[in-house]
């Protein structure tokens, strides 16, 4: 598990690690040595994950090799934004137009009639 985000085991071959508001969809082992990611650390203000193996870091935005031992770039499936927490308060209720008073749901008039 990461510590600033989650990391889950999609499959085999795929994990999807979510973090600062992404969810990333990357191979499941370091190109490395093929160390499981789903053990990996992330680091949300940096956007990178650490394998538990032998301590590679990528970029989980490009997939890059930031630091550790020489390897391949990690694969980068996708990218998708994460979901956006809703701010707090009552759910927003539709206005019924049929009770409001009338002139108050309509636009003011901008010109002169007829015109």
């Amino acid at each position: 598990m990461g510590s600033d985000g989650t990391i889950r085991e999609v499959s085999e071959d795929l994990v999807l690690v979510e973090v600062a508001g992404r969810k990333v969809l990357a191979s499941a082992r370091c190109p490395h040595r093929q160390g499981k990611l789903k053990f990996a650390r992330v680091d949300g203000g940096r956007l990178r994950i650490t394998c538990p193996l032998h301590y590679s870091t990528f970029d989980l935005a490009t997939g890059e090799r930031t630091s550790g031992p020489a390897c391949d770039p990690l694969r980068i499936v996708d990218t998708l934004p994460g979901r956006q927490a809703a701010p707090p308060g009552p759910p927003a209720t539709p206005v019924d137009r049929a009770a409001a008073p009338s002139g108050q749901d309509r636009p003011a008039a901008t010109g002169r009639a007829g015109a």
